[in-house]
């Protein structure tokens, strides 16, 4: 504990500016990602930073180039030439509640704060929540090749003596010039600014050729936020162990279509845009020009119920917890159904209650990430205006408590789709 702190004051923290965090059409960039593979007693599962079980207390069993001083080494060559700006992806598990502070160095230098989300209440601590946040890396701090090494802290005061956040995995994000020639750029080919959306619409692109590794494509509309920052008007897509996860989807193989669903998006106030992130077999990827102004024509309406009142530190071990949502649709024009929600520890859930009638006794792994989308089929339970969704207090285990599921912001979120 005491090389630590003496770490932190030889290592100040610095706030960085994450104005620029994330990609926007037209930038190039490289990701490097880094999993905990190897490097703690929990390997190839999370980092556990702070706390009693803190990866940099346990370095004395690995081998001595795991990570030397609490410094992780990234591996992967870094290339920097022709480099504009760089950034760090963490895959963020809030985990301990009152952890806070979560920072990040580079090669020796000063700890960069990672921020917190923009849609969780302040402090964010105070939350259960699974995030991906970004935080910008001066390019002067990083070396060119394979020598970078990161080392991750936060503050050890928790209010019952435990900090702790977990880290799935980190991609450190190089950007590139670009080209600024727009015409030059490839372009989503099956679709045109203004375009109506089907509930399946083909998505490719106009450009083929043999070194195309991987295209994704991705949304920006108002959607359920698996995101975990409580902003649902964005560019839709999550990170989970180094992949991109909840976007429409990934083609590896020519001519790199995917077929975009749109049947269970709600309905929009404003256009829809889409990109297409093209990844070529040297890893470098390219964000295409937005389509923009796509819209929604269909004969039936999709609900998106965002819930409210979500309550602090929502363990299922501690209490029964409750939040609510509003509906303005009636119960008796609803076809169809879901519960949306992402957790932590499943396994340890006691059933789901939608206004005291349960709905969900879905389980999962233990001590383990789940995205549960739970169809519901008894719509009489719904009604107009609030509602309140409660999930049960996990009882003891054998005399024992157990650790409970997390339910994570932005908490439950229900889509209701209904007849016209």
């Amino acid at each position: 504990m005491r090389s630590k702190r003496l770490l932190f004051v030889t290592l100040p923290v610095i706030w960085t500016n994450t104005a620029l965090a994330q990609p926007v059409p037209g930038d190039v960039f490289k990701d490097h990602h880094w999993l905990p593979e190897m490097v703690h007693h929990e390997a190839g599962r999370f980092l556990r930073i702070g706390g009693r079980l803190d990866y940099k207390i346990n370095e004395g069993h690995f081998p001595a180039d795991r990570h030397i001083d609490g410094y992780i080494p990234l591996h992967t060559y870094v290339s920097l030439k022709d480099a504009i700006r760089a950034e760090l992806l963490v895959e963020k598990i809030g985990s301990h509640e009152d952890t806070k502070n979560l920072r990040v160095s580079f090669n020796g230098h000063p700890f960069h704060l990672v921020p917190e989300a923009e849609g969780i209440p302040a402090p964010e601590a105070d939350y259960m929540h699974h995030t991906n946040p970004i935080v910008a890396i001066p390019l002067d701090q990083l070396t060119e090749g394979t020598s970078n090494t990161f080392k991750f802290e936060v503050d050890p005061e928790q209010r019952w003596d435990w900090p702790q956040n977990l880290v799935y995995a980190t991609t450190l994000r190089i950007y590139y010039n670009r080209d600024d020639d727009k015409s030059l750029r490839p372009r989503i080919s099956s679709l045109k600014d203004g375009d109506t959306l089907a509930d399946t619409t083909p998505l490719a692109i106009d450009q083929a050729g043999g070194n195309i590794r991987h295209i994704d494509y991705i949304a920006y509309s108002d959607d359920v936020n698996w995101e975990g920052d409580g902003l649902y008007q964005r560019w839709h897509y999550f990170y989970f162990r180094g992949r991109i996860i909840h976007h429409i989807g990934r083609s590896a193989d020519y001519p790199y279509e995917v077929i975009w669903d749109t049947s269970w998006m709600p309905d929009q106030d404003s256009g829809i845009k889409v990109v297409a992130l093209i990844t070529d077999n040297q890893g470098v990827t390219t964000m295409t020009e937005a389509i923009e102004d796509l819209r929604l024509d269909r004969n039936y309406s999709v609900e998106l119920c965002k819930p409210y009142n979500q309550p602090k530190n929502w363990v299922t071990r501690e209490d029964e917890f409750s939040a609510n949502f509003d509906l303005n649709t009636s119960p008796d024009t609803i076809t169809a159904a879901r519960l949306l929600w992402t957790s932590w520890s499943p396994c340890y859930a006691n059933g789901i209650y939608l206004n005291g009638q349960l709905v969900s006794e879905e389980t999962g792994p233990c001590y383990e990430y789940m995205a549960h989308n739970v169809s519901l089929y008894d719509f009489d339970i719904f009604k107009v205006g609030q509602n309140t969704i409660t999930t049960g207090k996990e009882p003891l285990h054998d005399g024992n408590m157990v650790h409970g599921m997390e339910v994570q912001w932005p908490g439950v979120m229900v889509l209701v789709r209904s007849e016209k």
